[in-house]
């Protein structure tokens, strides 16, 4: 196996070691196709396809010309997570140490780890009944609904390179949370004491619903950048109010209890990614991207990680995720709060999230009233 194929299979021990769910809890659905399943084989296809259609039209294959979201099944429910025979046979020999063919490895990245950490569509503002694990976010979906109103997609006007740039979500009345790096494409650092402020010519404004299957739009302008943190990949920007039904998210003023191995889920705004693995793009995602989604995972503790030339203590999650998540909200199950900001990840490995608890202490964010609870 090469590296890359060595951390599939060692984050899938590890996703069994945190649910404690091997094959036989799982649904086994038969799906058509010998040697590698059509599961396996459509999203090539599917690339194929797009690329093909970009060439003709004298455009680079790049993640624009990939997107799919014209599909006439983008709309269609995800199916509850289940295993084929052979994935389950798969996900049976990386859990007892036994050899793996190419076929097992194909079955692992597009069967079994969409089955794992599945990716589900916020439509009407709400989800579907969530199942398996996930099914505890049914029970506070009263609570979960006014935080997923609150929550994004970071979108720009007047940019020579970028439309859509990440997640962000509002965290105060006039004020929503996005990562740095997602602010730093559309804002002049300050310099000579001169205040932060956008690019010339650029716009910005957070769209509140972009859900999957509908063109239904709720745009909420941006008018300025407010701050820029120095300790963790954080901006703040400004609006001038929320419109109506959308409130603060409320942030975790203390760790919560199960911050090792509770449920949480990020919500946010996935992209699609043409450096990662297409197959574990399209079969996880559905080959459906920039819209908004409700992507479940487990809470791991705090870990160090690297960021702007800086170690930091991160909380971990390993919620399925894509760059676009950039500055989406991290929601414990157990606290109903949002406890982390997704800002980086390392396939395969780990996902890393800035702790809101964390943030009261960041200087430059005193004075700013944020919605701690």
């Amino acid at each position: 196996m090469n590296a890359r194929q060595q951390r599939l299979v060692r984050f899938v021990r590890e996703l069994h070691r945190r649910d404690r769910r091997g094959p036989e809890a799982f649904l086994i659905a038969e799906r058509p196709g010998d040697g590698i399943d059509a599961a396996c084989r459509e999203p090539q296809r599917m690339l194929a396809l797009k690329r093909a259609e970009a060439a003709n039209r004298g455009e680079r294959a790049s993640g624009a010309a990939i997107r799919l979201l014209d599909r006439p099944n983008a709309a269609k429910r995800a199916p509850a997570p289940s295993l084929t025979p052979r994935g389950a046979a798969a996900f049976d020999r990386v859990l007892n140490n036994r050899p793996l063919s190419d076929t097992d490895l194909m079955h692992l990245e597009c069967i079994v780890l969409p089955a794992l950490r599945p990716v589900f569509d916020i439509q009407n503002e709400t989800f579907e009944t969530l199942p398996g694990d996930w099914a505890a976010f049914n029970a506070v979906r009263a609570q979960i609904e006014p935080i997923i109103r609150g929550i994004g997609r970071l979108q720009l006007t007047g940019h020579p390179s970028y439309t859509l740039v990440g997640t962000g979500f509002a965290c105060g009345t006039r004020a929503i949370l996005t990562n740095r790096h997602v602010a730093q494409i559309f804002v002049q650092a300050a310099q000579n004491g001169q205040a932060l402020a956008f690019l010339p010519g650029v716009g910005c404004n957070l769209e509140m619903l972009a859900e999957v299957g509908s063109a239904a739009s709720l745009l909420l302008d941006v008018t300025q950048p407010l701050v820029v943190s120095d300790r963790w990949d954080l901006a703040l920007l400004r609006v001038e109010s929320l419109p109506a039904g959308v409130a603060p998210v409320p942030l975790a003023g203390v760790p919560p209890a199960a911050i090792d191995g509770g449920v949480a889920t990020i919500v946010g705004y996935p992209s699609f990614d043409p450096y990662e693995s297409f197959v574990d793009q399209a079969t996880i995602f559905r080959s459906v991207f920039d819209r908004k989604r409700l992507q479940p995972g487990r809470l791991n503790g705090r870990a160090d990680t690297p960021s702007f030339g800086r170690t930091v203590s991160a909380l971990a999650h390993d919620c399925s995720t894509l760059g676009g998540n950039s500055g989406s909200a991290l929601i414990a199950a157990d606290t109903k709060q949002v406890v982390g900001i997704h800002f980086a990840g390392v396939t395969h490995q780990s996902n890393y999230a800035i702790p809101t608890w964390e943030l009261a202490a960041d200087p430059a964010l005193a004075g700013q009233a944020l919605n701690f609870v």
